[in-house]
């Protein structure tokens, strides 16, 4: 009898290794209150639920988040949506009237393909949308958020099917000021107006690989940007129109942009950190009364101005006044 019962005994290390033998999405998934998740079905977030202000939806097995999939869900501050290799496609209105979100963010959706126009609609207090890291083609619609807040981020990162940035892209996305942090995706061309109807902060455009082309009217209708990064991109060129409002340029490793626009359009630069000695050269002849420079190190870098074909030495050309310091690498 004895033989018997432990014949019938299940070993332990039998019970310990099942749940390590389930794939990891299974596992780690997790569908919290007050949500249901269908595996290959649509996301369904129902409210009113009190005191629910966050909500964390991490590998996700659905592969649809409808219309009005939180609809109900008023103290909700931070939506995330992360780590699902199901997710496909986000409906229209499916973020609709959510009065108290501040904050989504929607990462790691590497099969997330299709993001409808108006899935972002009437969200007055949302301050941080993030997108980064997902299969989508085109540039999702902001358009339709109308934010209040003051500084409003809106990050799109690593999206490297997305190649356009079209006209009128971010306008109606808030009526305030706002940062565009648009690095590391597939984007190839910014066409005119792209910033139409915008105050502009901040605009990070580094990492878009094969960035090459943004278009002489890009900048027209906005205000600012105050900062403009365009690191590790392909762009010939910078638009000749709108670079009144930059303080700070950054051009990092941007090789294929040979020259500047002329000096005379950056009438409120402070800072530049450039590739090449050739582009500050465009500095180095204005009115004695705009330069104050230091002139022993400005003599040594109008030499450097006539070479662009060195290493790097890490040469700073210091100004004050206008212009304070541009840090001009060959």
């Amino acid at each position: 009898m004895g033989w018997r019962s432990s014949a019938l005994r299940p070993l332990p290390g039998l019970l310990l290794l099942l749940p390590l033998s389930l794939p990891r999405a299974l596992r780690e998934a997790h569908c919290p209150e007050p949500c249901s998740c269908p595996p290959d079905g649509a996301l369904r977030c129902p409210g009113p639920r009190a005191g629910l202000t966050r909500l964390s939806l991490t590998y996700l097995p659905v592969k649809v988040i409808p219309s009005q999939a939180f609809r109900g869900l008023n103290e909700v501050v931070k939506i995330e949506i992360s780590q699902s290799d199901s997710l496909e496609k986000i409906e229209a209105n499916a973020f609709d009237n959510l009065l108290n979100l501040s904050e989504i963010l929607i990462q790691n959706t590497k099969n997330l393909l299709y993001i409808e126009p108006g899935a972002f609609t009437s969200l007055p207090r949302l301050k941080y949308l993030s997108i980064c890291n997902t299969g989508i083609r085109k540039l999702p619609d902001v358009t339709k958020i109308f934010s209040s807040e003051f500084n409003f981020i809106l990050e799109i990162c690593d999206n490297l099917h997305i190649t356009t940035i079209p006209g009128n892209a971010f306008q109606g996305m808030n009526n305030e000021s706002i940062t565009l942090k648009l690095y590391g995706n597939g984007f190839e061309e910014i066409q005119s107006h792209a910033f139409n109807g915008t105050t502009l902060i901040s605009l990070e455009l580094k990492q878009n690989a094969h960035l090459e082309k943004m278009h002489n009217g890009a900048f027209r209708g906005v205000t600012g940007p105050s900062i403009l990064d365009i690191s590790s991109t392909k762009l010939q060129s910078l638009p000749s129109y709108g670079l009144e409002s930059i303080q700070t340029l950054i051009a990092t490793s941007s090789y294929s942009l040979k020259k500047l626009p002329s000096r005379e359009k950056f009438t409120n630069l402070l800072d530049a950190t450039l590739t090449y000695p050739s582009h500050c050269c465009a500095f180095r002849n204005l009115p004695t009364r705009e330069q104050n420079f230091s002139f022993s190190i400005f003599e040594n870098f109008s030499k450097q101005c006539e070479n662009t074909a060195r290493k790097p030495n890490d040469e700073m050309l210091l100004l004050h006044g206008a212009l304070s310091v541009a840090h001009c690498f060959s």
